[in-house]
Order: structure tokens, then sequence, then C-alpha cells
């Protein structure tokens, strides 16, 4: 009788064998592409990107790929923050030495009112770099759930095999959650 496919053939999946399969696989958690896109771009039928989802992608794959790209962005939003506090920064220092060639002009030229009225404009500027500098030094943090970390990802993990191993060490660790108000979701409940 003849085995029809090659299930259990041992034979590795396609995406397995393409030198950009972490991309592949970025792009399918992250939807950045559609299955049929995929498939196309590699050559293969939807189906078999399908079933590599399906069967080769783990939870602890996507949840450490959405962790990791919403950490991305954060750090990318946080580049464009930078160089803006920058950009302020020097239009301020710019601007104080355009004032302070006017006051020594001013000095200069024998001119004490225009130096004084200088004087004024170049305190004001001073005033915003100071406002502008303590509004854009706040500190900036990055939150990410417990459940999207990988040390998290990976000690569920750790902790459903040893719970699979001992199976009279599930309730008192679930227990011991509880009490710690460490959260015990549905899918956690396999511990």
């Amino acid at each position: 009788m003849a085995q029809g496919g090659n299930k259990n053939s041992g034979r590795r999946a396609a995406i397995d064998m393409r030198p950009d399969k972490g991309e592949i696989i970025r792009d399918i958690v992250l939807r950045r592409r559609t299955l049929s896109e995929i498939a196309r771009r590699i050559g293969v039928h939807t189906d078999t990107v399908r079933r590599y989802k399906d069967e080769k992608i783990t939870e602890e794959m996507r949840r450490s790929i959405l962790a990791e790209n919403r950490i991305d962005a954060i750090k990318a939003d946080t580049e464009v923050i930078n160089q803006d506090r920058m950009d302020v920064a020097m239009t301020y220092e710019s601007l104080a030495r355009r004032v302070e060639k006017l006051i020594t002009q001013a000095e200069e030229d024998d001119n004490p009112a225009f130096a004084l009225s200088a004087m004024e404009g170049l305190r004001k500027v001073l005033r915003d770099i100071a406002t502008m500098q303590g509004k854009l030094a706040t500190n900036l943090t990055v939150n990410v759930s417990l459940a999207e970390s990988k040390e998290w990802v990976t000690l569920r993990t750790i902790l459903q095999e040893v719970c699979d191993e001992v199976p009279e060490a599930r309730e008192p660790l679930l227990r011991r959650m509880r009490h710690h108000v460490l959260s015990v979701t549905k899918e956690d409940s396999v511990l």
C-alpha cells in the first residue's frame, strides 16, 4: 500500500531550508505579507506556507517575534524623538549665538538701549532653551508585558516540562503563582 505525500518521510520543510527562513517567519507572524504573497515569493503553494505556520511556528516563537517587533518599534520612535531633541537644541543654540552677535555689535556701536534690548531677547532665548531642555529631558521607558518576554516564554516551557515530569508539582506551583498574584490564564493552565 503506497503512502500518500511525504508525511513522516523525514524531509525538511521547504521554508526550513531557506536562508531567509527567519524573515519569512517574521512575515507570517507579523502579517507583513499574506500567506499567498509569501508562497508566490518563495515559489511554493499557499498550503505549504499555511501548514508551516500551523505546524512549525510555536506560540513561543510567535510571542518572541511580537515582543522583538514592539521593542524595535519603540527603539525607532526613540531615535526620532532624540533626533528632534537635537534639532531643537541646535536651533536654540543658533538663535542664542545670533542674539549674542547683536549684543556685541550694539556694544561696539555704543548703543546701550539696543544692547539692553538684545540682552532681554537673549534672556528669553536662554529661558526657552532651559524650558525645552527640561521638557525634552524626560526619561523614556520601555514596557513589555511578562507574557511577551522571551524569558517568560522560556520559563513557562520549563515549568510545563517540570509539571509533566512531576505531576504533583502542578497544584503547589499554581497555588503559589496565584498567591503572588502572577497571572495564571487559561493558556497557562496547562502548567
